[in-house]
């Protein structure tokens, strides 16, 4: 076997948290305020499937709707919102909607939530498990999930919560707002998830899931903890050719290719970056190359960090408590967050930090000039 660059300068990013091109935000926005009988925020695109198989999302098993929700006022017994998935209306928009009749979405699969139930609350991820319908998606098939207010009572409002595209349009995939009877593009990506009933996991390609902002870690050499990043394992040889990373630098800072970050790690490949190369001191997006690129071995113990001098660096993190929340980012479950004092690496299994490998050449059975091997 050999390692093969692709042409041109593909670098891939792994570990660094997204998905499918998709961005982590430092924030979360609403989507939508969603405060009247019909109004609705519908996420439009095709499904990943964690398996690329064909699954069935239903009343039974571990069947759930994932999305967030944003400030709410949901306590009236006459209000009634329904979560869930449905056909995508091909033949009318921009922008994109699901299959309705006058604006009442025709759910495939969907749970009722009453006001009074507490089954909506707010700046909360919610997980629903259906009670009416069933729906078989494959994997690339084009899905709407959809927060509709079928009734209103009282004042209650609902707020969707999301991601806010990177991009001046983002086409596909994309969020559709349904308020005083207009279609609207909110100019987000999809926030959400599905969990089948045979335990198999479906995400937007090209979505972003997240629930709430990004939390900030800020250190120094004088910290106890002097280093923090991402491990990572790749079940294929790669090949390394830097670093990919949000941060702020207020002075320069090593970022570090560690191989067995568990037990005695040796820094494969170092790289320092001075913050007076940087664009702006605010938090920002870097791409750093080593001066020779790194071949790591299938299932190596592997970890991206950053060491900063007296001044300080800044990370983020994203919270993933949940193996599902860990998959709907590059790197999946083998990927997560780690500290550094002295000596060995420490696992932060429930965080993600916005730093990852630029990975360039792959395995593959024969040496080539040619993209494809031939």
């Amino acid at each position: 076997m050999a390692l093969v660059n692709l042409d041109g300068v593909p670098l891939t990013q792994i570990g660094f948290p997204a998905r499918a091109g998709a961005y982590v935000a430092a924030s979360i926005s609403t989507l939508a305020t969603i405060d009247a009988a019909g109004e609705a925020l519908m996420m439009v695109g095709q499904i990943w499937t964690s398996d690329g198989g064909t699954h069935t999302i239903d009343t039974t098993g571990p069947s759930a709707l994932g999305w967030r929700a944003q400030n709410i006022t949901f306590a009236n017994a006459g209000t009634t919102v329904k979560v869930g998935l449905a056909a995508v209306d091909t033949a009318n928009g921009p922008p994109a909607r699901a299959v309705n009749a006058a604006g009442v979405i025709t759910f495939n699969v969907s749970r009722s939530i009453l006001g009074n139930s507490s089954g909506i609350t707010g700046n909360s991820w919610h997980e629903h498990t259906p009670d009416a319908g069933t729906m078989t998606i494959s994997n690339g098939d084009l899905v709407a999930f959809c927060v509709q207010m079928t009734a209103r009572g009282g004042v209650d409002i609902i707020n969707v919560g999301g991601t806010l595209q990177p991009y001046a349009t983002n086409g596909f995939p994309c969020v559709t707002s349904y308020l005083s009877s207009a279609y609207a593009n909110t100019a987000a990506l999809p926030n959400c998830r599905i969990a089948f009933n045979d335990g198999a996991r479906g995400y937007f390609v090209g979505g972003a899931i997240q629930n709430g902002a990004l939390v900030s870690t800020a250190w120094n050499s004088g910290s106890v903890n002097k280093e923090y990043g991402n491990a990572l394992t790749l079940p294929f040889p790669v090949r390394i050719h830097g670093i990919v990373g949000y941060m702020i630098l207020a002075g320069p800072a090593d970022l570090i290719l560690y191989s067995s970050p568990f037990s005695v790690p040796v820094a494969e490949r170092t790289v320092t970056l001075s913050n007076r190369t940087l664009a702006v001191s605010a938090a920002s997006a870097v791409q750093v190359l080593f001066a020779t690129p790194y071949d790591a071995a299938a299932n190596q113990d592997l970890a991206v960090m950053v060491k900063p001098g007296a001044s300080n660096a800044t990370l983020y993190s994203r919270p993933a408590p949940l193996a599902w929340d860990a998959d709907g980012d590059s790197g999946g479950e083998s990927c997560y967050g780690a500290y550094r004092i002295t000596g060995p690496s420490f696992p932060l299994y429930f965080d993600r930090y916005t730093i990852g490998a630029l990975v360039q050449a792959f395995e593959h059975p024969a040496r080539s000039s040619h993209m494809m091997g031939l």
